[in-house]
């Protein structure tokens, strides 16, 4: 008997622990080429073709606040970065090209940054953004079934400020999923991204979009200590 309820107790939290990948809103039909950043995948491919990355690095991938973030590397060593953001990209853009800019390189780590979704024209619901996060995740993780994922929360910006509230929903319902899977986390950047409630204007250029090397020095406070665990 006390086999049973031991064999019972494994399966319960085992099951507690398991990634929900059932969408939770209607399909989502990108209304432009998800191909459109290919000269930034072929940018990567020649640099690899001169120095591939050592297998088990910590892979960054998705849009433009992580291809800015040009000193990444130095900012986080010696963690092994390989920043793979390309442009303004988009969750079905980073889907399209996880093999060649994730998957390729045969990760310990994967650090996932998307927050342009809900900004196009065609506008995602908050549970479209989550779907795409989910659908991205469940790629890379049927091709690296050991892999340790981080989802990074879409930031506050102060151009983007009037749509908080979706953004804030989203972040909250991709961390309820995070919460499902033991090899999955969630790096929150808001705490250290506001001023009284509202984005910090003092980190971000002028587009009030992108950050400035102090909002790269906030996000380095939260990232490093988070993803030193895994190496």
């Amino acid at each position: 008997m006390k086999k049973y309820i031991f064999v019972l107790l494994i399966a319960t939290l085992s099951a507690c622990h398991k990634p929900n990948y059932t969408a939770l809103d209607a399909p989502w039909e990108p209304d432009y080429k998800v191909d459109r950043s290919e000269s930034a995948i072929l940018a990567f491919e020649k640099k690899d073709a001169e120095k591939m990355p050592a297998p088990g690095g910590i892979v960054f991938t998705g849009s433009s606040s992580f291809t800015k973030w040009t000193a990444a590397d130095k900012d986080l060593a010696p963690l092994p970065i390989i920043n793979r953001g390309f442009g303004g990209s988009t969750f079905p853009e980073v889907i399209h090209y996880a093999n060649r800019s994730v998957v390729k390189y045969k990760p310990k780590t994967v650090v996932i940054y998307c927050e342009n979704d809900m900004f196009g024209a065609k506008k995602k619901t908050p549970e479209q953004v989550r779907d795409a996060y989910v659908a991205l995740t469940k790629l890379i993780r049927d091709q690296l079934p050991d892999v340790r994922l981080y989802g990074v929360s879409l930031k506050p910006s102060p151009s983007r400020w009037a749509q908080h509230e979706d953004v804030i929903k989203a972040n909250k319902l991709i961390q309820e999923f995070i919460k499902k899977d033991r090899k999955h986390g969630y790096i929150d950047v808001w705490p250290v991204m506001l001023k009284d409630g509202r984005p910090d204007g003092s980190i971000f250029v002028k587009d009030s979009l992108h950050m400035n090397e102090e909002g790269y020095r906030r996000w380095t406070k939260v990232f490093k200590p988070i993803l030193e665990k895994t190496v």
